[in-house]
């Protein structure tokens, strides 16, 4: 069985694929910044540039609107998956990854965010 249909298996939420210009910012000193490729009301996934060396742990997970601003700041998470992806451009030297974040226990506010960010920043289910 592949890792992707282990991650498939697993999800108990649908997942929802996002509009272009929303990311997701993991800050710490080494911070990483991404495209979201979809979310759910448990997690999200998003593709990010290998920029090499040792991450570290983030201490802040952020969801930024492109043309808006931040959206959602302070999310409790946990990595669940961070993997090489294939380029699609093979004169790029540019080595991308993709991370998949599970949320951990988010307020109620945080929620409430996410439900209407979910409703109004995707473009159906992924």
């Amino acid at each position: 069985m592949s890792t992707t249909e282990m991650l498939v298996e697993r999800r108990r939420q649908p997942r929802f694929k996002v509009a272009e210009g929303v990311f997701a910012a993991l800050v710490n000193h080494s911070s990483k910044l991404g495209q979201i490729k979809d979310i759910s009301k448990r997690g999200l996934s998003f593709r990010y540039i290998d920029h090499g060396g040792s991450p570290g742990e983030a201490s802040e997970l952020k969801i930024i609107i492109g043309k808006g601003g931040l959206y959602l700041d302070k999310l409790p998470y946990k990595k669940v998956a961070d993997f090489a992806i294939r380029n699609e451009h093979s004169f790029s030297s540019l080595h991308m990854r993709q991370m998949g974040l599970q949320f951990g226990d988010l307020t109620r506010q945080q929620c409430a965010r996410l439900e209407h960010f979910i409703r109004n920043h995707t473009t159906g289910e992924a």
